[in-house]
């Protein structure tokens, strides 16, 4: 764990400037299967294969991974990967990942909170969305599918977006719990008319990130989430990522808003 103004920065040993961004230098934080109780703040992890992979969880109820005030980009394959596991994050940005910088997969509990997920990908042709929801795995010997219950995938005060279309994908297999609600967010997604599970979200609008290509996820005065904050969120997240005090109503993602020059 870092300080807000002394980060610890997790990449490769090639140090030269010219791979500052190339992904894929080394492997992964893997947290394996009865790992708990894990915590990671004032982080930047870059430049992995993937840059923190979370499995199956223990039988307790606590998160095992807490993730707060931490950054991931230029992951060649996932941002995090979560495997029927328990993951709470708030202030978390993540972005650049060759296939999603957020992965929930075989079920689970999943939390975030003031938190941007995006994916300006463009080191190659990328399939998957920013954030892929989903309840089942496939065991790769025999091919079946097992499906897990999706005990929560809870977003609130979260961005997702991205240069595709679509960047969030829920892809359920029927005949277990699937649990999931997205509030006050602003999503890259198709609109929907679902008040169960979707409250109070903007979709398709302009986050106003300064400089996404470069990982500048901060928002611009133009952002279409300023002051969208859900006030619940905000009392839980307080602060933003770089400390600044959220007003109420606050800006949805991990950043309160600056004027760009």
């Amino acid at each position: 764990n870092g300080e807000l103004n002394n980060k610890v920065i997790i990449e490769g040993d090639r140090l030269e400037p010219q791979f500052s961004e190339i992904p894929g230098q080394w492997g992964a934080i893997w947290l394996r299967a009865g790992s708990k109780n894990n915590s990671i703040k004032n982080t930047i992890i870059k430049n992995a294969s993937a840059g923190i992979i979370v499995d199956s969880i223990s039988n307790n109820s606590a998160p095992t991974l807490i993730i707060k005030n931490s950054q991931i980009y230029n992951s060649a394959n996932f941002g995090i990967l979560g495997r029927e596991t328990n993951i709470y994050g708030e202030n978390l940005v993540i972005n650049n990942s060759g296939q999603s910088s957020l992965a929930c997969t075989g079920g689970g509990t999943y939390n975030f909170v003031h938190s941007t997920f995006a994916n300006f990908w463009n080191n190659s042709f990328r399939q998957n969305p920013s954030v892929l929801i989903n309840n089942f795995f496939t065991v790769s010997n025999t091919q079946t599918v097992e499906k897990r219950d999706l005990l929560a995938a809870n977003f609130t005060n979260c961005i997702i977006d991205g240069n595709n279309n679509i960047e969030l994908i829920i892809d359920q297999v029927e005949g277990t719990v699937f649990n999931y609600s997205f509030k006050n967010n602003l999503l890259r997604f198709k609109e929907i008319e679902d008040p169960i599970h979707f409250i109070d979200n903007i979709f398709n609008g302009n986050p106003h990130f300064k400089s996404p290509s470069t990982n500048e996820l901060i928002i611009g005065q133009n952002s279409d989430g300023i002051k969208k904050g859900n006030e619940q969120g905000t009392l839980l997240v307080p602060n933003d990522i770089l400390g600044i005090i959220r007003p109420l109503p606050s800006d949805i993602g991990a950043y309160q808003h600056i004027i760009f020059n």
